[in-house]
Parts: C-alpha cells; structure tokens; sequence
C-alpha cells in the first residue's frame, strides 16, 4: 500500500470526522439530549444490519478477491442485503434491543447503508481505494447539507427530518456506488452463484462474527440506556463522548483497512509484523494525542457546544477505552489478514460479555458515566485476548 493512499485515507477520515461532528453538534443544539438519544437508537439498529448483511456482502469480498472474480459476488451479496435488513431489524426488536415504532428507517436506511458498505469492499479489492474513501466522504457530507435544509432551510425540527436527510443521503451515495461498481473487470469464466454463496459464508461467518459482536461491544450501552431509568436523555449524553471516542480514532481507523489488505497480500511473516507494528505505533500516537486534548476540556465548553451538561465525565471514563480501542483495531485487521477471524470473533464476545455484566451493575447506579467505565473495562478485557492472539499466531 503507497504512501499516497495512506495520507488520502487519513484526509478522508479527517474530513470526515469534520462532517459528522458538525452533524452531531446539530442535532443535539436542535433535538437536545434526548433527540440526540433517540437518533443515537436509531443509528444502532442500522449498525445491526449492516453487521448482519456483512457475513456475505462485507470484508469477505477483499479476502477472496484470489478466488472469485468480483462481478460474480454482485447478485448474492445484493440478495443478502435485502434479507439482512429484514432480518437484523426484526431481530433486534425481538430481543428487546431496537425501537419498535423505527422498523421502516432501520430496515430501508440499514439495506442502503449495507450496499454502500458492499460497493466499498468491492472497489478496495479491486485497489481503488480513493473511491472507497470518497463514499465515507461524500455520505457525511451530503448528511450534513441535507440536515441543514431540513432544521434551517424547512424549519423541521424533528427526528423525522434527520431521518430524511440520512435517506437522500444514502440513496445519492449508493448510486455513484453503483456506477463505480459497473466498472469491475469482467468475468470470462463465471463462477456458480452457489458456489459463491458457499465461500462468501464458509469466510464470511467467521470474519464478520467478531466484527458484529464488536459492534454491540462498542454501541449496547446506547440501547441499555435508553430502556433503563435515565432514559433517551442519558443515552444522547453518552452517545456525544462515545462519539467523540471514536473521533479519537481517526488515526487507527484510516490505517486499519490498510493493514488487513497489506497483511492478506503479504506472505513473508516477518514483513507483515514490522509492517503492523509500524503502524501500531502509529496509531497509538495519534490517539494519545486526540485524547490529551479531549479529557482537558472542561464540561462548560461541552455544555456550551451541545446545550447540555455531564460530557466530560464520561469523556474521562472512556479514556481507557480509547487507547484500548486503538490497539484492538489494527491487531484485529491483522488477524483478519492472516486468516485468524476466529479470534476476532472470541476476543469480541469476551468483551461483549464483560460489558453486559458491569453494565447491568453500573448503570442503575451511575447512569452513562457506569456504562462508560464498563465500556472501558470491556475494552482492557478484549484488547489483552487480542495481543495474546497476535503473539500466538504470530510467533
């Protein structure tokens, strides 16, 4: 990978982060706390979805690009989009997890979400990795333009509208997807739509196991409090330093798809590793960096930003989790790389598990600043599995 598509990668993250903090300074200025809580549930159940649509139609397509010619994963990757979206929505609200009343916009905006993720994939193995970073791109800031008509330009105050904006948003994303896609090589010797079917699973469920299972590590504490006592308020307030958690990593989230398509390509293991420790570093240092300045801004300036108070307390319990968070990324892309999902896949439900149990202590208790401690932990928990998987894998 040049160091060209790095440095655009990372811009790409940067701007990026630009729109959606700018996205997330919006709704919680205009919806306040629980709006921002209630979009926060929504967002969730998206990211069921597409953690559902992504055992066939995810990053299984980049790992099999030796096998399979991409044009033949189109029609069973764009089968399973619109079956996991029906599944993963009426799942969730099964379970308890997801809003009922949402079933519509998680199902529609997940399966648009879910294509734009399965174009993606399709372009970085293809090696077009500007115009997979120009999608991420391009949908933050369409959301943004479109939620500035919505709340300034129509004066639609409402979830409602966030809602619409996130629809045109995807839908105008998802068509240029389509057009890039239409460019893929052509197949001369097709492969049987099953057989297919077969591969994409048989690599699939392992890979996007630990990648689902991460996802609700990461983003359960959005549902948990929403449906406890503190309510739609106090899962808006965690939602904004859970947020600003993940801006912190920029840095490990711009690299970490580099790592998995480096480390896949790369045979020599004595290459890979000092290429993943490389970038490790840098990803830590970037990290380190964003969180100095984060846990020194006082809730005052939080308030002033958001319209409401007690960020920064829970900005503070997620520290941890930050640095945590930034080494578990690009190990587990290197674990992917090699083939080793399983581990990804063990390491996230250790992590899942510790969390639901702090949680279900700390948060009746604590309220976000509990759930953000138990994030934490859940955090140290899966990171320490996934440093022993890359030692034994890889020594």
């Amino acid at each position: 990978m040049s160091a060209s598509h790095e440095r655009h990668s990372i811009a790409t993250r940067a701007l990026l982060l630009a729109f959606t903090t700018a996205v997330i300074l919006l709704n919680a200025r205009v919806l306040g706390a629980s709006g921002q809580g209630e979009i926060a549930w929504i967002q969730l159940g998206i990211l069921v979805v597409t953690g559902v649509s992504g055992f066939l139609a995810g990053g299984a397509v980049v790992y099999l690009q030796k096998e399979i010619p991409l044009r033949d994963m189109l029609l069973p990757g764009h089968t399973w989009l619109v079956i996991s979206a029906l599944l993963g929505t009426w799942g969730g609200i099964s379970a308890g997890f997801l809003p009922a009343e949402h079933f519509v916009a998680m199902a529609g905006l997940g399966w648009l979400q879910g294509a734009i993720i399965f174009h993606s994939q399709l372009l970085l193995a293809d090696h077009r990795i500007r115009q997979h970073n120009v999608l991420q791109m391009l949908q933050g800031g369409l959301l943004l333009a479109g939620l500035l008509v919505a709340f300034f330009g129509m004066h639609i105050e409402s979830v409602e509208a966030f809602i619409g904006a996130l629809a045109v948003s995807l839908c105008i994303t998802a068509a240029l997807s389509i057009l890039w896609v239409a460019h893929l090589p052509a197949v001369k010797d097709a492969t049987a739509p099953a057989a297919v079917v077969r591969r994409l699973w048989k690599f699939g469920r392992s890979a996007q196991t630990g990648a689902l299972l991460q996802m609700l590590t990461n983003r359960s504490n959005l549902s948990i409090l929403a449906q406890s006592s503190a309510g739609l308020a106090a899962s808006g307030v965690y939602s904004i330093a859970y947020y600003g958690l993940e801006a912190m990593w920029l840095v490990p989230r711009a690299l970490a798809p580099l790592v998995y398509t480096r480390t896949a390509a790369e045979q020599n293991r004595s290459v890979r590793l000092v290429a993943t420790r490389k970038t490790l570093g840098q990803a830590l240092l970037g990290t380190a960096a964003l969180l100095a300045v984060a846990v020194l801004i006082p809730d005052s300036w939080f308030a002033w930003a958001f319209g409401f108070n007690g960020i920064q307390p829970v900005v503070h319990a997620l520290a941890p989790a930050a640095l945590f968070g930034a080494v578990a990324s690009i190990v587990a892309h290197h674990l992917s790389g090699i083939g080793k999902h399983h581990w990804n896949a063990a390491t996230s439900g250790l992590g899942l598990i510790a969390l639901l149990v702090l949680a279900r202590e700390w948060v009746p208790e604590s309220g976000e600043v509990g759930a953000a401690w138990a994030a934490s932990a859940a955090a140290a928990v899966q990171c320490t599995g996934l440093l022993f998987a890359w030692w034994r894998c890889e020594r």
